[in-house]
């Protein structure tokens, strides 16, 4: 009997011909370059143009990363030269009338220690897409990434997908702009959160930390963001920290990369902010990469792209970054509370808070945020800061018009589930997400909180969760009040020299500038040792004059001294708060909170009553 055999070829997909494909070439790290060539295939027309970001996302400052371009030259498939034009700062045309392969060679400087740049010296570095890549117009990929160690190097490390070593293929420009490359020896531990990979990478310094207990402690972090969202919407994620004395991160899709001190690990107070850090730039993978203003992507890399939500992007995930490592555990209901008030006190004390709205300080980050100068106190105001409080503002009144029944929790979850796709959300429908789950109007309480001005109100969100700012103390002083001026100066070089003026200050009034030099009050000289006991011999409402020198021209002001300003802004548990705000202040705070709960019921239990106490013998 004959069987007829049928047989199934199976073969292997064949892969889509690569855009550009890139080697990078690491020789030269410590002289702080690399050298990159790029092939890219033949063109459909005579000439070849190319790219490069100008900006890179989670920064909002252009930055013209080409200018760290040395030697481009091009060449065509037989090695010989091309002619290059160069129309704009960031863009090249190569000239290709037959059609060929052209490959492309420059050489990169890259030692700008920041999370946004390229930073690279012998043994290791880093390297951000945005600032390396050229790029084919009209071309969005896929990209073929090589990188050729230097022999001081032992790996790579990169979020871009890699089908074998030293190879990686991204499939498009956000992807290839959104994966930072470390090289060196990196020190990594590994866990699982809800069977998803997670890595935390440590380059440089990891001796001065404890590694195990940081893993540990940064997966806790990781199961709470896990457990608040509900979801995970990557499928790895990598924690890239460079431990190189610097500090700062930026968000990815997939990763952060973030810049440590190598003491942070064994100073407690430095550890709970990198804590801190880590939350942040984690909850960004959620809030800012998915669920995103309808500005933020598809993302145009060659200018400023404007949006009035960075309150939001950044604001809220602020608020979160430490509450949620309160809630893992890692900072304690005291320290949490604490910080709270800081961040209440320093806005407090922003003139620029009454000038610039939040959504104003959202589209101007691109010209304010990230050049700021000796005015910036005085004409804005920080989208991070104030963002966090607005949030925690408008978690108190969703609680409290919705019967404590729902919270900001509930809102970030349902904005994520509506608005995570690929279009993003409007700035009216992100309001209409707070709105919905608070069940009311909140037209008015954005127009003076986010589009205007207007002071904020802290006393409902301390009376939700049973808080109240500290008493100022009733004593009285031992010494009668200094005068105050409200001069911020330095002393440098023997000259004792303005570097800020503050608006409302006794200073700012008699037209004290940045720059003036403080020689002499009155016949005396000054100097920032001195000035402290000036201050006692002038109270407040005494008149002096003033001689300063500014840019050489001596010139008396005649200066009215003040009263400093005393509130400290700090917060406490309110010891009248009844258990139900005691009950909302520990789920607020979830393991902080309830811990802190447990002591204070403990406590109470070892303590008699004070009815039954025996009066004192005295």
């Amino acid at each position: 009997m004959w069987m007829l055999l049928t047989l199934t070829l199976v073969l292997p997909p064949v892969q889509e011909q690569a855009a550009a494909s890139y080697t990078i070439h690491l020789e030269s790290s410590a002289q702080h370059r690399v050298e990159v060539e790029a092939r890219f295939p033949a063109s459909d027309g005579p000439a070849l143009e190319l790219w490069m970001p100008v900006w890179t996302p989670g920064s909002y400052k252009i930055r013209d990363y080409a200018r760290h371009i040395e030697n481009l030259a091009a060449f065509d498939g037989d090695g010989n030269p091309l002619s290059v034009d160069r129309p704009t700062k960031n863009s090249w045309v190569i000239a290709t009338p037959h059609r060929t392969d052209v490959t492309v060679r420059y050489r990169l400087y890259c030692r700008k220690l920041s999370v946004r740049n390229n930073f690279v010296e012998a043994g290791s570095g880093f390297l951000n897409g945005a600032a390396t890549f050229l790029l084919p117009r009209g071309k969005d990929g896929p990209f073929d990434v090589s990188i050729e160690l230097a022999p001081d190097m032992a790996q790579v490390v990169s979020v871009i997908p890699s089908a074998t070593p030293g190879h990686w293929r991204a499939m498009n420009v956000d992807e290839l702009c959104d994966s930072p490359i470390l090289f060196g020896d990196p020190e990594i531990r590994e866990f699982e959160v809800d069977s998803v990979a997670h890595r935390l990478v440590h380059l440089g310094g990891s001796e001065l930390w404890d590694m195990d207990a940081c893993a540990e402690d940064v997966q806790k972090i990781s199961e709470e963001l896990v457990q608040f969202w509900g979801q995970i919407p990557y499928q790895q994620y990598h924690y890239l920290n460079v431990i190189a004395e610097g500090g700062g991160g930026l968000e990815h899709k997939n990763c952060a990369l973030m810049l440590s001190g190598r003491w942070t690990w064994g100073d407690k107070d430095r550890r709970k902010g990198w804590y801190g850090l880590v939350s942040h730039e984690q909850f960004h993978a959620w809030n800012g990469k998915r669920l995103r203003p309808e500005a933020l992507g598809p993302f145009d890399y060659e200018q400023e792209v404007f949006t009035r939500d960075l309150w939001f992007v950044e604001g809220f995930t602020s608020y979160y970054d430490d509450l949620l490592v309160a809630r893992a555990g890692l900072i304690d209901q005291n320290k949490y509370i604490e910080s709270l008030g800081k961040q209440i006190k320093e806005i407090q004390r922003t003139p620029g808070r009454l000038v610039l709205p939040l959504s104003r300080a959202s589209t101007d980050a691109w010209i304010r945020y990230y050049q700021r100068d000796e005015n910036s106190i005085n004409s804005q105001i920080s989208y991070y800061s104030k963002g966090a409080m607005v949030a925690w503002l408008l978690d108190a009144r969703i609680r409290t018009e919705s019967g404590h029944h729902r919270s900001l929790d509930d809102a970030m979850r349902l904005a994520f589930e509506q608005y995570s796709g690929e279009r993003g959300y409007s700035h009216d429908q992100l309001r209409e997400v707070f709105e919905e789950v608070a069940g009311c109007d909140l037209t008015g309480w954005f127009h003076r909180f986010i589009d205007g001005t207007d002071e904020l109100e802290y006393e409902e969100a301390l009376s939700v969760f049973g808080l109240r700012f500290e008493p100022e103390s009733t004593e009285e002083p031992e010494e009668a009040p200094q005068g105050w001026l409200g001069i911020e100066a330095s002393e440098s070089g023997g000259r004792w020299s303005v570097t800020r003026v503050r608006r409302g200050t006794p200073a700012y009034e008699a037209g004290i500038n940045p720059g003036d030099e403080i020689i002499a009050l009155g016949q005396y000289r000054m100097s920032a040792s001195s000035w402290k006991q000036v201050r006692r011999q002038h109270a407040p409402g005494s008149q002096a004059t003033l001689l300063v020198s500014r840019r050489g021209t001596l010139i008396p002001i005649e200066v009215t001294f003040g009263e400093e300003p005393t509130r400290e802004w700090k917060i406490e548990p309110d010891p009248d708060a009844s258990d139900e705000q005691m009950e909302r202040l520990a789920r607020w705070l979830g393991r902080a909170g309830q811990e802190a709960l447990e002591k204070k019921a403990k406590k109470d239990a070892q303590e008699p009553d004070s009815a039954d106490e025996e009066p004192s013998d005295r």
